[in-house]
């Protein structure tokens, strides 16, 4: 005890010798050294999020294998540890959380504040809940739409095969609309399966403005009219049905007649997500889309107009829509079906009239910006330059066209 007292009183006595300067400095010097051991006590008891994936690459919310030399993108299959480790879309749908350091092939903890795949902007930062065992895959994420390349491998609109849905011509047989080629060895058949009224005042148009126009599907209906729809993806050589793992509809010109109380709306059922413009003018109903809903491919929202339109403000190209038409517009995701279902519904209408929905694959509302190598697929024996994430395609998409700028000899 008294060798104690001795110690702290020649300790004072030292301070009390140096300038003011120097000893306050050392009391800084001590108190910094505290806090310093702190928070290492603290980093190594509690851990850190960004310590889970010291030994891998973090993209976002993704930790990625370090052999993959970059988390997602198109091809992300094809890299040293496969989809699984290197794909985010695999990582997420596999669950696995970062819960231990210097883990790899993990999801980093995250809260929903984004919506996680409600659209552009739906989140509000107000969440969904909990988030479910394996989240839903996000449409509205610019990487995971460059991973599934969804705006490359679109579905096309080009062709007709059979022109009789519900049974109201202008063709006789099966009563479906049936459009071909909408993807390799794959039509898409469209049947009603609740009565079915086309506009019957216009001797050119109704039943005839089914079909497909300018990239776009086309069915016609009756204002004051609803129709519940299957849409079923066949084998275009047996007919026999077809499952796509991921596929994009986009639904265009959501709008509605001059009457104030008039209004258009579309539900799509057996959905995992879906994107819609920033500044959309829809109205969007989704209590039945909740994030475990759409992990499961089992969600359904409804998109509501919410002002006039005309002809004059139509699309004419999916991958090319104004402001307008992308706030008119959403993108819907599908994943491994072999179908999906939707209600197309025109009320309150003053005037008898026909309304055209216009549909088709992917489009300029999740497709926007340049088109990068990293979303090219080099063929066989090639591979993407170093700087594939920095190049911009000559194309867009990304087309055969850009071999020689995206792609040297493996």
């Amino acid at each position: 005890m008294k060798a104690a007292l001795i110690f702290a009183f020649a300790f004072a006595i030292r301070l009390d010798a140096l300038p003011i300067e120097t000893a306050l400095q050392a009391d800084s010097d001590d108190s910094l050294s505290l806090l310093q051991v702190s928070a290492q006590k603290h980093t190594q008891e509690e851990g850190d999020d960004s310590d889970l994936c010291r030994t891998g690459i973090v993209s976002g919310r993704f930790c990625c294998g370090s052999s993959c030399g970059s988390c997602g993108g198109r091809g992300c299959q094809n890299r040293p540890g496969g989809g699984n480790s290197c794909c985010t879309n695999q990582i997420t749908k596999s669950g696995r959380r970062c819960s231990g350091r210097n883990m790899q092939n993990c999801l980093l903890p995250h809260g929903m504040g984004r919506g996680n795949g409600m659209g552009r902007g739906m989140g509000m930062g107000m969440g969904y809940g909990e988030e479910p065992q394996v989240p839903p895959t996000d449409l509205s994420a610019s990487s995971i739409v460059e991973e599934l390349a969804v705006c490359e491998t679109s579905l096309v609109f080009t062709e007709v095969i059979h022109s009789n849905l519900g049974g109201a011509g202008p063709d006789g047989g099966s009563e479906d609309l049936t459009f071909g080629n909408v993807a390799p060895n794959t039509n898409l058949v469209v049947t009603a399966t609740s009565p079915y009224t086309p506009n019957m005042l216009n001797p050119t148009g109704g039943v005839l403005r089914n079909g497909a126009r300018e990239g776009f599907g086309v069915i016609n209906l009756a204002s004051g009219a609803t129709v519940d729809l299957t849409f079923s993806f066949v084998d275009s050589s047996s007919g026999s049905a077809k499952t796509l793992p991921n596929t994009v509809v986009t639904f265009f010109d959501g709008d509605h007649g001059m009457a104030h109380e008039s209004r258009e709306s579309i539900t799509i059922r057996d959905l995992t997500s879906f994107a819609v413009d920033g500044q959309t003018s829809l109205t969007i109903l989704d209590d039945k889309a909740s994030a475990i809903d759409q992990a499961n491919g089992v969600a359904e929202v409804t998109f509501q107009s919410t002002m006039r339109g005309s002809k004059e403000d139509n699309p004419v190209s999916p991958m090319s829509l104004s402001n307008l038409q992308a706030r008119r517009a959403a993108a819907v995701l599908f994943q491994d079906k072999s179908q999906f279902r939707a209600t197309l519904s025109e009320t309150g209408f003053v005037n008898p009239q026909g309304r055209n929905f216009y549909f088709a694959g992917a489009s300029s509302v999740i497709c926007g910006g340049d088109a990068k190598c990293m979303s090219y697929e080099c063929p066989l024996g090639f591979e993407l330059r170093q700087d594939a994430e920095f190049t911009i395609c000559n194309t867009k998409p990304c087309t055969p066209a850009d071999h020689e700028r995206c792609c040297s000899a493996a």
